[in-house]
């Protein structure tokens, strides 16, 4: 059997390496545009409260966005691969919660994207049986419009580990990046606004701290829910009137067993082991009672701290240092050498006075992994399409587009 099961195995890689043989890119072949494809689902159009004209001009704009994209040098009439993109109306796919100045959904610009898939034409089988396909799987490159927070959410090393319980807004800002494909560059996004200003605004310190208190009280409910539920275990264990409640329950549920005395010997044979050990638990007790007496003097200390903030300190930007091993002190009036200053999402950057589906922000994404120098040229759809499509589109009328 095992010879049997051997010969399959080999007979399934055999046929798998074939497969893979047979495939072949065929980077001459001409291409297509396939169907634009647009999405609104209800439950984002009730949330935003987008009406029907407004999700209809939103869609216009994202054709026009793909119009600029379609007209870019290569993609017009794509040759070894076929394009494929599709609109979405949809929520902030990196989202925080509603924060300072952070208008509600349902008056903001509409968040939207556009998904640009740039599939390799490729061809199964010989001869007769040949195949040719411009489907499966691909590097993909993502436009995001409108959609305020992601570049600050999705930047290497934006959070702040103390408030990641918190439903906070607040990031650090990343390190300055270089354009890339003479496009400005903040993280892993290429940002692109008519706006003078920035994406992102300074957190004071006062903001900062009320939030270290908030999280070290959020921290402390969980610790002491710890402590309780741990206690009241050793409690148990050592009150005689639980110990009968569970003898009690273990006749009752000994009645209905093929062997009831079996059933008890084992059962008092647990009762007595548990009793035995319930002294092991006040280690663990007191050492989770000492992580709520930490938390206590921390909270104490952040307080103190924010208490005896002048008013310009109080005003002042906020930056964080993660190189200091006492949390607290991570905390600092910015600016301060090795501390990321703390930021949000600058909501002021949009316009109110447009209409809700005008373009005021373009935030593209999900090239980073097209960067890697090493990385095998193979087809020319994929990565090698979209670092091409980026080089080559016209960045004037992509600002021309945005409002």
């Amino acid at each position: 059997m095992r010879q049997v099961l051997i010969a399959i195995s080999l007979l399934a890689a055999w046929a798998s390496v074939a497969l893979v043989a047979q495939t072949r890119y065929l980077p001459d072949s001409p291409g297509t545009w396939k169907p634009w494809q647009f999405t609104a689902y209800a439950d984002h159009r009730r949330l935003l409260s987008a009406r029907p004209a407004d999700v209809k001009e939103l869609e216009a704009q994202l054709l026009r966005l793909n119009a600029i994209i379609k007209k870019t040098d290569g993609f017009t009439n794509p040759i070894g691969f076929s394009v494929e993109t599709a609109g979405l109306l949809e929520l902030e796919t990196v989202r925080s919660s509603t924060g300072s100045g952070q208008p509600a959904l349902t008056v903001q610009p509409l968040p939207a994207s556009l998904n640009f898939g740039a599939y390799s034409v490729h061809e199964t089988g010989s001869g007769s049986s040949a195949k040719r396909f411009d489907t499966g799987e691909t590097a993909q490159l993502l436009f995001f419009v409108n959609q305020l927070p992601l570049a600050l959410f999705s930047a290497p090393d934006h959070a702040v580990p103390e408030f990641e319980k918190l439903d906070a807004d607040v990031a650090r800002l990343a390190a300055p990046h270089p354009d890339v494909f003479g496009l400005p560059r903040y993280g892993n996004a290429i940002v692109l606004k008519k706006s003078t200003a920035p994406i992102w605004t300074a957190v004071t310190l006062a903001e900062t701290l009320d939030l270290v208190v908030r999280a070290i009280e959020r921290r402390l409910v969980d610790q002491r829910e710890v402590v309780g539920r741990v206690q009241a275990a050793y409690n148990d264990l050592r009150d005689p009137k639980k110990r009968d409640q569970r003898i009690a329950e273990y006749k009752t549920i000994a009645a209905v067993t093929k062997d009831p005395k079996a059933y008890m010997d084992t059962m008092m044979k647990v009762e007595a082991g548990m009793e035995k050990n319930a002294d092991t638990m006040l280690a663990p007790i007191a050492d989770a009672r000492a992580v709520v007496t930490k938390g206590e003097q921390e909270l104490a200390d952040a307080k103190a701290m924010a208490a005896g903030l002048s008013a310009a300190d109080k005003a002042a930007p906020a930056c964080y240092a993660s190189g200091n091993t006492a949390s607290l002190s991570r905390f600092r009036r910015s600016p301060a050498p090795g501390c990321d200053p703390l930021v949000r999402p600058n909501w002021k950057l949009f316009n109110p006075a447009l209409p809700r589906s005008a373009p005021q922000l373009l935030t593209i994404g999900h090239f980073e992994g097209c960067l890697v120098a090493d990385r095998p040229v193979l087809q020319v759809g994929g990565c090698t399409a979209n670092k091409r499509l980026l080089e080559s589109i016209d960045k004037a009328a992509l600002l021309a587009w945005l409002q």
